[in-house]
């Protein structure tokens, strides 16, 4: 019997381009996805509350991860089993891999003050200034408030000497922080990783061996990249995959296109592969050959 196939994706770059928001015009991938009974699994630095409204655009059922491996949610019927660790949720189960919200910014906020740096601190800020800072809709920085695990910051003087000072302030508290181009997450959650890796746990209980694509965009996915069978780095617009990042996924396939395209070529080409059996393959190869 073949195991299954199992994708989790980052949407940053990937199915969401930078400079776009929700226009998922290319429905191809998931058609493709759709047709063979394949699981999308989504795992981004995004909030639950953007997540979910992804979802219920893209008819997704499937489990979750969301504000850079914070927690796993887990939807009504993801599993024939209540997971260890796991607690009620509005929407079914979650397991929790860093601190709730409320202590994280106090930490951050000690953090901020030890370091002496100056910030544009997103706890303190409106709806409306999310919005004008973000460049993005009042309903989306209404989403993008609605944090439980971590927050953003942006440094005023973004150099290499002021980020040290912040982020040696936060490892004292616990904290870590991950970039998002102007922007700095900071959470509790030790790295993007474990709760991939409980979550290939429970697959595994409940369904059995399966083989998981995994799609990401940048260096910050190079931890939970490693968990997977097949790591793919669709590239960024912004230039090549970065070497280091490389160096940590020797294995790793890069796609020839950025953004959307090459989310679906990541798609068609290693999921479409681990889809035909070897012996066509084989067959196909001679056929050009010959």
């Amino acid at each position: 019997m073949a195991r299954q196939i199992v994708v989790v994706t980052e949407i940053e770059g990937t199915l969401l381009e930078r400079g776009t928001q929700w226009l998922l015009n290319q429905r191809a991938g998931f058609d493709f996805l759709a047709a063979h009974g394949i699981p999308l699994v989504i795992h981004s630095r995004r909030t639950r509350a953007e997540i979910e409204r992804l979802r219920q655009t893209l008819d997704l059922l499937t489990p979750f991860i969301s504000e850079h491996g914070s927690a796993l949610f887990l939807p009504h019927g993801s599993f024939p089993f209540m997971p260890d660790k796991a607690h009620r949720s509005l929407s079914g189960e979650v397991i929790e891999f860093g601190r709730p919200y409320a202590d994280v910014v106090d930490a951050l906020h000690v953090a901020l003050r030890e370091s002496g740096m100056e910030v544009v601190d997103f706890s303190e800020l409106t709806i409306d200034e999310v919005a004008r800072e973000l460049r993005i809709t009042n309903l989306e920085a209404q989403l993008v408030k609605l944090r439980e695990y971590s927050e953003l910051f942006r440094l005023v003087e973004d150099n290499e000497a002021a980020l040290g000072r912040v982020t040696t302030a936060l490892r004292r508290r616990g904290l870590r922080s991950v970039r998002q181009g102007r922007y700095h997450l900071v959470s509790s959650a030790p790295d993007s990783a474990e709760s991939l890796r409980t979550l290939r746990g429970l697959w595994k209980l409940a369904w059995g061996d399966h083989v998981m694509v995994g799609i990401g965009e940048s260096e910050d996915d190079v931890p939970w990249l490693q968990q997977v069978d097949v790591p793919v780095m669709v590239q960024s617009d912004r230039g090549r995959v970065p070497v280091r990042a490389l160096a940590k996924l020797p294995a790793v396939h890069v796609s020839r296109w950025s953004g959307r395209h090459g989310w679906s070529e990541a798609i068609f080409d290693h999921v479409g592969t681990l889809l035909t059996p070897r012996r066509e393959r084989t067959a196909a190869h001679a056929g050009k050959r010959a």
